[in-house]
């Protein structure tokens, strides 16, 4: 009788196992899809970074929708050569971020090199305090999008403190009056976006698991582990890299599945030692570059051990120095 309970705690133990397993797999093709998405978290973060010493309309816009475009291509080229099923969901997905970007860019583009280039000529104090805090903005909402989707940003209360954080009055009335129309106009349309985005991704999707199921190994020890998506995955698996650990799993995909790491310096020999899949520049801090590069699941511990990388929470590495900005996790 004893053997017959063992047997059944067993089988049921395994069963468990493996749909836990099945809920957390996500497809090997998204490690490379998922990065037109991410260049979403890395244009905002870099723009966030401009916007503390410089006005908005000297962003490098266009530039920003061509390396989207740009990244996408190369990306959907890497999903061809390895082979995998076209993931129309996820193609559609990246369609109308890329095309509302493409929108949004050109219009901040158009509008500040035309009323804000004009509404500066009459600024004669330095910054204005809407100025501040649209770059104050711009930084909460990146460190908020590296953990939770976008449209969960609280657009609302941002639209409020325009009006309730900055005087009416004051020196630079004219810019004043610009930043605020300007930044309330941003925030009220992402406001209700946001609000139609999250409506229908309700209605269409299941909620997205924050974790990403990790198998490893040290010597004979195999362990399971749940770390965080997103973002805060990339300290966890370069903690778990330098603690010893090798990787046999991520997310359901094995040991020879691809996977897709970034890494920003302006150490161009540091950069071009990484065989990237796509090189480029950051358009706004000339001389620092991004790269995309591949290992396999399998070697992704050693890879984070060999390179000499950190963990930055600038946007930019000190110099010389290689920021992992980011591992894709599927």
């Amino acid at each position: 009788m004893k053997r017959w309970i063992v047997a059944a705690l067993l089988l049921f133990s395994i069963a468990v196992g493996a749909n836990m397993a099945e809920e957390y797999k996500r497809p090997a093709d998204q490690t490379y899809l998922t990065y037109p998405e991410w260049f979403l978290v890395f244009s905002p973060e870099e723009y966030a970074a401009f916007l503390k010493t410089h006005p908005s309309y000297d962003f490098p816009y266009f530039g920003h929708i061509a390396q989207f475009w740009q990244g996408y291509k190369a990306m959907y080229d890497q999903t061809v050569k390895h082979h995998y099923p076209f993931n129309t969901g996820y193609h559609v997905m990246v369609m109308v971020i890329g095309a509302s970007t493409t929108v949004e860019y050109t219009i901040k583009s158009l509008y500040g090199n035309s009323v804000g280039r004009l509404a500066a000529l009459t600024q004669t104090h330095g910054r204005t305090s809407e100025q501040a805090y649209g770059a104050k903005v711009a930084q909460e909402y990146v460190d908020f999008i590296k953990k939770k989707p976008w449209y969960q940003f609280d657009f609302g209360s941002k639209l409020i403190g325009i009006y309730t954080q900055n005087d009416f009055f004051g020196p630079d009335f004219i810019r004043k009056c610009e930043r605020k129309f300007a930044l309330s106009v941003e925030y009220g349309i992402k406001y209700i976006y946001a609000k139609i985005i999250g409506f229908f991704t309700g209605i269409g999707y299941e909620a997205p698991s924050m974790q990403t199921r990790v198998v490893m190994h040290k010597g004979a020890q195999k362990e399971i582990r749940f770390l965080p998506r997103y973002d805060p995955f990339k300290d966890h698996i370069l903690a778990v890299a330098k603690s010893g650990y090798d990787i046999d799993e991520i997310a359901g995909n094995g040991a020879d599945t691809p996977i897709l790491l970034s890494v920003v310096s302006n150490d161009k020999k540091k950069i071009e030692a990484r065989h990237c899949l796509l090189e480029s520049p950051i358009l706004s801090q000339p001389g620092y570059y991004r790269c995309l590069f591949e290992s396999s699941v399998g070697r992704l511990a050693q890879t984070l051990r060999k390179g000499d990388y950190g963990i930055y929470r600038n946007c930019l590495p000190p110099d010389k120095a290689m920021k992992l900005e980011h591992v894709f996790d599927y």
